[in-house]
């Protein structure tokens, strides 16, 4: 079983042109033969390895039947849990890894690919939890890995479950100013705000050194207030000095391995001008369905995103999400927010056709 894995890694490690395709399809194959009802929903939809011979034809999972099903190809090396929504942390998705080395191969690999491509190491603070304070949250799993192989140091930790420890966070920014070494801030979106307003109030500003960048996530969950993408990189822009090259926002669920980063460092670092927008490493890739019918659309068109991902090997590749988006010249996609539940029709039957929902 582990042989399928170690082909993605390899994958992971040197994406060949035009080898994702057939390294899809054997995943697929790996798929269908291991988890019971992923094989049980392709075959009621006529969908099964030896009729499949384009990717973009796997069926994908909908998002919901995480919370419904178990989704592995084996017995679990860890549960990553999804955050919650409105409807209460009772109803969470759970994302079973039965082999870590995916997970962490793609996250590190894509970190560094998009956030430090253009140093070794780098002084970390983090306003996200430990990893061993939110076992079960894939985000903070992929921060503490970031610490233990990229930070010059200790990561610093500014947050405990359920609370931001700004005093911590002020005093490592401070520190980086007085001597100089440039600083990568992780934080999700929501706790980012909450200090931009805790500085505010006590008029606190930083003048971090060149090369000092911040990785936001998230969204607004969390968040005191809604603020578009140009007013975050102006506020980050006046608080700590960093400049809108060097702010990155990751999309990424926790239903996934793998993240989509703004591409304004990695394409600094390359020497391309373009605008800002989302892109994803080799292994993920996503297409873009229509909402009711879940048919492709048109280039250029907005609708549900279903995310191909190898590095989920070992659960669901084809994961398709309730996000809307949009696939742009170059490959980049641009987020335009949730699908209404109510207009979700297609991702709804998809759902109901689950074993068990």
């Amino acid at each position: 079983m582990t042989a399928i894995y170690d082909r993605v890694l390899a994958y992971i490690d040197d994406p060949g042109e035009g080898e994702f395709s057939a390294l899809a399809l054997a995943v697929f194959r790996h798929q269908f033969e291991n988890c019971a009802p992923y094989r049980e929903y392709c075959a009621s939809r006529n969908r099964v390895p030896d009729s499949v011979a384009d990717w973009r034809d796997i069926p994908p999972v909908p998002v919901q039947a995480f919370k419904e099903v178990e989704l592995s190809c084996g017995p679990p090396q860890r549960v990553f849990l999804s955050t919650g929504t409105t409807a209460g942390t009772d109803r969470r998705s759970r994302h079973v890894v039965p082999d870590l080395r995916l997970y962490h191969r793609s996250a590190l690999s894509g970190l560094r690919r998009f956030l430090l491509p253009d140093v070794d190491s780098i002084d970390m603070v983090s306003l996200i939890p430990p990893a061993d304070e939110q076992p079960d949250s894939s985000l903070a799993q992929m921060v503490a890995w970031a610490g233990e192989t990229m930070a010059a140091g200790d990561l610093v930790y500014a947050a405990r479950p359920g609370e931001p420890v700004f005093d911590v966070f002020v005093d490592t920014l401070r520190r980086s100013e007085r001597e100089g070494r440039p600083l990568c801030i992780f934080t999700t979106t929501g706790a980012l705000l909450n200090f931009l307003d805790f500085a505010a109030v006590r008029s606190l500003a930083f003048r971090l050194p060149h090369g000092s960048r911040i990785m936001d996530t998230g969204g607004d969950k969390g968040a005191p207030r809604r603020l578009s993408r140009k007013g975050v990189l102006h506020a980050v822009w006046k608080a700590f000095a960093i400049p809108g090259y060097f702010a990155v926002n990751e999309y990424g669920m926790a239903e996934l391995s793998s993240q989509y980063y703004d591409s304004v460092i990695r394409d600094r670092f390359d020497g391309v001008h373009r605008g800002r927008h989302l892109m994803s490493p080799a292994w993920l890739r996503a297409v873009i369905l229509h909402i009711e019918t879940l048919a492709p659309v048109a280039a250029g068109e907005a609708g549900l995103i279903c995310h191909y991902d190898l590095a989920n090997a070992g659960s669901a590749m084809a994961v398709l999400s309730e996000d809307l988006g949009i696939l742009e010249d170059g490959g980049g996609l641009r987020l335009i927010g949730r699908a209404p539940r109510a207009e979700v029709r297609g991702c709804s039957l998809s759902v109901a056709e689950w074993p068990g929902a």
